[in-house]
């Protein structure tokens, strides 16, 4: 019976979404953000295209939020303090906290109610910020690098000796969970269970049809990590040693020291942020130089162009396509009034599309110049782990290429992933044709 009833809730839902999307076609002259059409999986910025032409913020009945498409207000609301990603202010929140209650969520709505810094707006998010950067220097992400590269080594002497693999699966998932676990100091017998939480966190967030039990299963892995990274940072508080945690415990400015609520928040947030998008960058880029195969063999015949191509890679296939901020006060903006709590989806992905930001955006060019792109955001919230996923993803693509002669994907038509905010793929299977001696 139970079964009978979410079937029939759930038709009703698509039938529901189906007479919005129409109403929004109509209202919006053929415009519309339908993100369950297979056309838009595959290929979304056709309709944000679409979407800045007809206007550069749009609101979209399907989401119930302000479309940001164009580059100059995507930056501007990124950096403008008129501008908050603060959502327990706004009336999304209650929303938020009956679901964490009802649920029996405790330990995620204490989170929610104490936020890591991704979720503050200045001065907490710049007090956090400040002390979380020293375990974030250039000096200790450069000499990370010999342990990064041995871990994309075992990753990929792993598959060597076979024909094909699986790019996501035995590399680009893998590679970003073990460096933050051996970041944060974490023992060897927890990687395979710190690795197993990472991946089913994410699995309940921003999916297409998101099921109860992969909500579920994200819920347990959430709360499990912050009870594990809560038991590590209270066992380490006395000794706190020279890794990510115990430069986190250390850490002190004015005086000031972060509490262990803040610790563990950082913690999570740096393997939700620095895992899922390097599996991305690695996974889009890799498929995006299969779609243009002259631009692969330029960059395999020079790898100094690597880094260029990362950065064009970022813009052109970003691994986060959107981030919300609400209007801070009632205000105009672009010549519109907008109350406070207004919800704004800053499309990264719209945005690094924009011609006005960069000339010919729907090329793909490793050596394009002046490359720009919001992917690893703009202004305050500025990626802190921007340089650490840079140069696991450079290693990565200097290690393929390197090791073996020739790659092809195996099926050329791969399925994008059903999550809308992380976009990128749970499976790219790659054929060897050659290999180089290891």
């Amino acid at each position: 019976m139970s079964n009978f009833l979410t079937k029939i809730k759930s038709l009703f839902l698509i039938s529901a979404y189906k007479v919005i999307v129409s109403f929004e076609r109509i209202i919006n002259k053929g415009v519309v953000l339908d993100f369950l059409a297979k056309d838009f999986v595959k290929n979304p910025y056709k309709t944000y295209n679409s979407m800045r032409k007809h206007k550069p913020i749009l609101f979209s009945q399907t989401t119930r939020l302000h479309w940001v498409t164009k580059m100059e207000f995507a930056q501007e609301m990124l950096r403008d303090k008129r501008f908050s990603v603060d959502d327990r202010k706004y009336p999304i929140a209650e929303q938020r906290r009956k679901e964490f209650k009802k649920a029996g969520r405790e330990i995620m709505l204490e989170q929610f109610e104490n936020p890591s810094m991704l979720k503050l707006d200045p001065p907490d998010h710049s007090r956090i910020r400040k002390l979380v950067q020293y375990g974030f220097t250039n000096r200790y992400i450069t000499s990370l690098e010999p342990e990064i590269k041995k871990v994309v080594d075992d990753c990929l002497d792993k598959v060597h000796n076979q024909d094909s693999f699986d790019l996501i699966e035995d590399l680009a998932k893998p590679l970003p969970a073990i460096v933050i676990a051996k970041m944060m100091g974490l023992p060897n017998e927890d990687l395979d269970q710190f690795q197993a939480w990472s991946e089913d966190l994410l699995v309940g967030v921003g999916g297409i049809g998101t099921s109860k039990e992969d909500i579920k299963k994200s819920g347990d892995a959430y709360e499990a990590l912050i009870r594990y990274f809560e038991k590590v940072i209270i066992t380490r508080k006395d000794a706190p040693g020279d890794d990510f945690i115990g430069k986190l415990i250390a850490a002190e400015e004015e005086g000031d020291k972060l509490n262990i609520k803040e610790m563990y928040g950082t913690c999570l947030l740096l393997l939700i942020a620095g895992h899922e998008t390097t599996t991305r960058l690695i996974g889009n880029g890799m498929f995006t130089l299969f779609n243009h195969p002259e631009q692969m063999e330029v960059l395999k015949s020079n790898f100094d162009l690597i880094p260029n191509a990362i950065e064009e890679m970022l813009r052109y296939e970003p691994p986060v396509h959107a981030t919300v901020r609400f209007a801070e006060n009632d205000m105009i903006y672009d010549q519109k009034n907008y109350k406070k709590g207004t919800a704004f989806a800053v499309s990264i992905a719209g945005a690094n599309r924009d011609p006005e930001a960069n000339k010919n955006p729907n090329k793909f060019d490793i050596q394009r110049e002046d490359i720009k792109h919001i992917s690893f955001g703009y202004g305050p919230h500025m990626c802190i782990g921007a340089s650490l996923a840079r140069i696991e993803s450079r290693i990565a693509f200097e290690s393929l290429f390197e090791r073996f002669e020739d790659i092809k994907l195996i099926d050329e038509s791969p399925l994008w992933g059903k999550n809308l905010i992380f976009r990128g793929f749970d499976n790219l299977k790659l054929k060897i044709d050659k290999k180089k001696a290891p």
